[in-house]
């Protein structure tokens, strides 16, 4: 009886344990409360079981072994408000779907960090920025970086007046004496953004090729984060010193019933010189306002004519007095009525369109396709663009293909691969030629400094006589027609071509594993790589000797990155980091070579046709850097949040045995709209305080520490290599930069208006200088570690929704940034360094103690002797006193900013953007001629007297 009563007891106390611990498993969908579209990687969590899940591409979650009971259950995503609601678990309500409201105060500030990680800018303890499509496409441009001016605070760009030429990025001011350029990443992969330059013997002068960024399609952008300081770019390690400019492309979701979408655009914009120096139109060409008679040998009577020799315009006054013009000694038709022209008389009248009839009307065409779709486990979105641009230079053509292609295949719950490629083909021709004197003839020159205002373009068009005799205006006189300056500007643009075609190719490969619920690892290739061919000439028959440049180039830049994702939730804690290593390979080789002394057949463009020895450069370069690197988020009840992150490079342009450096940021912010006392007000809707302190390096190129050999012209039959004038250094390291930042953001009113002030100081070290050392040690430079450069600044911008309903809204933003950046210290013995030349008289310094930029006359030349009270001192034979050597100011800006205005109305939007800077000298030599050679308002008019200032005293 006892063991029966013992047996039902202790079954009895199995049945009852078995009843208290019945679990089920809790299901659910999440979607956006105002679309109804399922969200995907939401955080479902229950606080009190600490465990939870993620949603998938459906918006559903399920969570296995929960106990039946009561829970809070916290819902979490970024760019959505926060959910917390109280529900009971039981047999028959296991099921719990949540909806989800857009947060208008961050929605807009869910930003890309490094390496392609998404996070609200609440938890970002440094500052980051981004750019919409939409702002970027405000204007249609070709070049990306030029679609940046204006729009972020900080962020400097030096736009290019040439047809497809570079442009330049500053973020942050000048950030060292090499003044550097930032890194571009395209999701995720790093892309080469250099410039090139085509030019005859190494000249300054030549055609800008454009820079490498050009190539990035920005109908495929999705948007743009810029990455200022070193605490946000210190995970890209040595390659980040000036900041990183993150690019994200279109892609698709995955998702049930998705359904295939083309779309198709086209943009049509038309380019006309709007802004040209101001001309006078009194005075034709010739250095006197004398005419000059010719005795014409044919007739043998006497003509007036001008001084056809001069490339100046100090001559008679042009009151429709008869002459003969310079197309008046050639035997051709230049009016088209069949007659020769030679012997014609026409009146002396300005030509005061001249300059402006030479350019055309560019038109930019482009035409983009895209197919985006997909299904429950993949997407693809394809697109194709084609530009085509003529530009405002007569015979000048850029054509760009685009094909882009991202894809997700979801093999499993837990594996998926991505892919992202991009092919562009650029091909142009007629890219003008630049600077003081180019040799394939800068026509935009010669018409600001060197030129006669009294010149028909409609005759300059004709170049060439019936029988193919090459015309100039700038005839030597009117029996010598040979051009004594110049060749006519259309000789150049239709003879002197260039033409250039590059392909690229860059993207990756990503496979992605989920562990569990926590944890992602993560395997990529990346890939960035092009082959670029140039070629330039000079046509047989002009002032310069017929000459052919050709050049190949290549580059590959391979990444091969691995790296462990983590992220969970706990009841007040919040975990996440990525960590990882990458190795990185890159190859590049150039083949430049052009003839010499001529072409030995008229007009064969080929390096065979060289006369003398062809000049042949032939560069090969590697370079591998092994990384790992880290970073870690804590975060404590959405309230504050701290960052870690930490990187090493091993870098084979080291020294094997001192090739290690080691990068770090720590970073933090505070969000203190989250303290009780802020809950019972609707004024300032979110606030948060941030700091930062990070460094990064700057690696070195190749070639730089151990001793190398160029070839040099064989010895008879003999090869020859030659030590490089510069001696290499085998302990030199890279310029570490190290930076700190306090910024506080601010939103009022559910977001309507919005304001964000950061303040940065940030200093590199160890710069590598180029110093001169004596030519009895057989080189004439060295190189070496040396001087330190701070730049501090401020960055402000303020946005503001004055208008929101459900069809309209109007959006105001402003952006404005200063920053100062001195020189605190050179080498030892050494306070002031050359940093650039100008051609006549003018220098760019870095000198200690000073702002980075000091433009300062050299040699002859000088500025104006000032007096005590600001005025210029004349000396006793009229002219104004020069003080040489004299500091003209600094190139820097004083301060930048930009103004955007967007407007939409139902599915119409319509947006302007300005950029302004004050201050920062710029050095115009087309000024300075356009004044020497009288070109120029400036130099007509009436003196003190009431004269005329051109007539004799």
């Amino acid at each position: 009886m006892l063991k029966k009563l013992l047996l039902s007891s202790m079954m009895y106390l199995a049945a009852v344990s078995f009843a208290f611990a019945q679990s089920s498993t809790v299901t659910g969908t999440v979607t956006d409360a105002e679309s109804g579209e399922p969200i995907p990687q939401v955080n479902v969590f229950i606080e009190e079981l600490q465990t939870g899940d993620a949603t998938d591409f459906d918006g559903q979650y399920s969570i296995d072994g929960v106990q039946h009971g009561t829970y809070t259950f916290r819902i979490s995503s970024v760019g959505y408000r926060t959910l917390e609601r109280e529900v009971t678990v039981n047999a028959n309500n296991t099921n719990f779907d949540f909806q989800m409201s857009p947060d208008v105060r961050l929605l807009e500030d869910v930003v890309v960090t490094a390496f392609g990680v998404s996070r609200e800018q609440r938890s970002l303890g440094y500052a980051v920025q981004d750019v919409s499509a939409e702002k970027l496409a405000v204007v249609q441009q070709d070049n990306i970086v030029g679609a940046l001016a204006g729009k972020v605070a900080g962020v400097q760009v030096t736009g290019s007046t040439n047809f497809g030429g570079s442009e330049r990025i500053r973020i942050r001011g000048a950030n060292g004496l090499s003044d550097g350029q930032p890194l571009f990443v395209v999701d995720g992969t790093p892309i080469s953004n250099q410039s090139f330059v085509a030019n005859q013997g190494g000249s300054t002068t030549g055609r800008d090729l454009g820079n490498l960024a050009s190539d990035i399609n920005l109908q495929n952008v999705e948007s743009v984060s810029v990455l200022k300081g070193a605490a946000a770019a210190a995970l890209y390690g040595n390659r980040a010193a000036d900041g990183v400019i993150l690019i994200t492309t279109k892609n698709a979701s995955m998702g049930e019933n998705v359904p295939l979408q083309v779309d198709f655009t086209h943009n049509t914009t038309f380019e006309d010189v709007y802004i040209l120096p101001d001309y006078q139109n009194q005075y034709a060409g010739g250095y006197t306002q004398n005419f000059i008679e010719y005795t014409d040998p044919r007739d043998g009577q006497t003509y007036n004519g001008l001084n056809y020799a001069a490339d100046e315009s100090w001559g008679p006054r042009m009151d429709g007095q008869m002459y003969r013009p310079w197309w008046s000694w050639y035997d051709h038709d230049f009016t088209g009525d069949g007659q020769n022209d030679y012997g014609t008389q026409v009146p002396l009248t300005p030509q005061e369109g001249n300059v402006r009839d030479f350019f055309d009307t560019g038109v930019r065409m482009s035409n983009s396709l895209s197919i985006t779709g997909g299904s429950s486990n993949a997407s693809f979105r394809a697109g194709l663009t084609n530009t085509t641009n003529s530009g405002v230079v007569p015979n000048s053509q850029l054509n760009r293909t685009s094909l882009s292609f991202n894809g997700a295949l979801s093999h499993s719950d837990k594996f998926t691969s991505r892919i992202a490629f991009n092919y562009v083909n650029t091909a142009t021709e007629g890219r003008p030629a630049t600077g003081y004197s180019a040799v394939q003839g800068n026509s935009i020159q010669s018409f600001n400094q060197w030129f006669q205002r009294q010149l028909d373009m409609d005759k300059l068009r004709q170049y060439r006589t019936d029988d193919g005799t090459l015309m100039s205006w700038n005839i030597r006189s009117a029996t010598d027609t040979r051009p004594l300056y110049w060749d006519s500007p259309f000789f150049s643009i239709n003879e002197n071509m260039q033409n250039d075609d590059r392909d690229r190719l860059y993207g990756n490969y990503q496979l992605s594993y989920n562990v569990n619920e926590n944890i992602e690892l993560q395997g990529k290739l990346h890939l960035d790589t092009y082959s670029f061919n140039v070629e330039d000439r000079i046509a047989t028959g002009g002032l310069e000797q017929d000459w052919y440049y050709t050049a190949q180039r290549s580059r590959r830049e391979v990444n091969y990155e691995a790296g462990l994702r983590y992220q969970e939730d706990f009841q007040d804690i919040s975990l996440s980091g990525y960590f990882g290593g990458n190795i990185l390979t890159q190859d590049y080789s150039s083949l430049q070579q052009q003839t010499e002394g001529g072409l030995s057949v008229p007009n064969f463009f080929n390096i065979d046709a060289s006369i003398d020895r062809p000049t042949v450069s032939n560069y090969n370069e590697q370079k591998e850097v092994r990384s790992l690197f880290g970073t870690a988020t804590i975060g404590f009840r959405d309230l504050v949040y701290l960052d870690l992150t930490g990187r090493n490079d091993w870098s084979s342009a080291l020294p094997a045995d001192n090739n290690s450096f080691f990068y770090y940021g720590v970073s933090g912010s505070l969000v203190f709209t989250e303290f009780d006392m802020f809950e019972n007000q609707n004024i300032l809707s979110f606030g948060k305080l941030r700091a930062s302190v990070a460094q990064v390096g700057n690696d070195l190129d190749p070639f730089r520490v151990f001793q190398t050999f160029d070839s040099a012209t064989p010895y008879g039959s003999q090869p020859a290599q030659e030590i490089p004038t510069t001696l290499s250094n085998p302990d030199l390291e890279p310029a570490i930069s190290s930076d700190y930042e306090f910024g506080v953001d601010l939103r009022f009113l559910d977001g309507r208006l919005r304001t964000d002030v950061n303040y940065y100081n940030s200093v590199r070290e160890n710069e590598i200088l180029s110093l001169e050392v004596p030519g009895s040690s057989g080189y004439n430079f060295s190189l070496v570690n040396a001087g330190e450069f701070e730049t501090t600044g401020w960055e402000v911008t303020v946005g503001s929704t004055p208008v929101q309903t459900a069809d309209f809204s109007v959006d105001v933003d402003v952006n404005w940034s200063t920053s100062k950046s001195v020189v605190n210290e050179l080498a030892d013995g050494i306070t002031t360094r050359l940093l650039e030349s100008a051609s006549f008289g003018i220098q760019l310094f870095a000198v200690e103690g000073e702002e980075w930029g000091q433009a300062i006359t050299t040699a002859s030349y000088g500025g104006y002797t000032l007096d005590e009270q600001g005025r210029r001192v004349v000396n006793s034979n009229g002219t104004y006193a020069l003080t040489t050597n004299k500091p003209l100011g600094n190139i820097l800006p004083d301060w930048n900013g930009g103004f955007n205005l967007g407007v939409s109305y139902k599915d119409f939007s319509m947006g302007a953007f300005i950029d302004f800077q004050k201050g920062g000298k710029f050095y115009s030599i087309s000024r300075m001629f356009g004044t020497y050679s009288g070109l120029t308002e400036n130099t007509v008019g009436n003196n003190a007297l009431g004269n005329p200032m051109r007539d004799p005293l």
